[in-house]
């Protein structure tokens, strides 16, 4: 149970939205897709700590399904690194009263109380 409660945290921080500027969005698999697919100043795309450390927290989410007994501690941390940017944009989707970004946020941090649930729990993996 709890390797399927972080793959969901880890699907669910794709699918987080963004609106900018004039008519401008794009969910968060997008705008990781455009920084991945960027060559030139590749080195630059992962300076930003809103970049870097949710991308971290991705990869540790990632390492924690495929083990047998995933970790608790690199559990918390996979989720505390992308949950910052996931926090941020609720903030800004809270403060422009956008209701589709607010939404957006839901899955991710309801997997990531799904997450802390299985862990207080002490459920299997």
């Amino acid at each position: 149970m709890k390797r399927m409660a972080l793959f969901c945290s880890f699907l669910a921080f794709f699918f987080c939205y963004l609106e900018w500027g004039n008519q401008q969005s794009a969910f968060l698999y997008e705008a990781a897709f455009a920084v991945f697919s960027k060559q030139e100043n590749a080195q630059s795309n992962f300076s930003h700590p809103l970049i870097l450390l949710p991308f971290i927290g991705e990869l540790i989410l990632l390492y924690l399904v495929f083990q047998k007994k995933p970790g608790k501690r690199w559990a918390y941390i996979g989720l505390a690194f992308p949950g910052i940017l996931v926090l941020f944009i609720l903030w800004v989707g809270i403060l422009s009263r956008n209701l589709l970004i607010i939404g957006s946020t839901l899955p991710f941090l309801a997997a990531a109380g799904w997450v802390i649930q299985t862990y207080r729990r002490g459920e299997q993996p």
